[in-house]
């Protein structure tokens, strides 16, 4: 599956949760999946944009 490919899949799985799904995060996607940048650092950068803090991050955990 093309990179393009999995990005479409992924918006379409945020669009079916009624989750936003803007530019910022395509390419976030895109720069992930081509290994420009790793799953933790671009989840570490959506929390510190969301402001999501350390015990709600643990807290989330199951």
């Amino acid at each position: 599956m093309t990179v393009d490919r999995r990005v479409s899949s992924i918006e379409s799985s945020f669009k079916m949760e009624s989750m936003p799904f803007d530019a910022e995060c395509r390419q976030r996607v895109r720069n992930v999946l081509t290994k420009k940048v790793s799953a933790t650092d671009a989840i570490s950068e959506l929390n510190k944009k969301y402001r999501v803090s350390k015990k709600q991050v643990e807290g989330s955990r199951v």
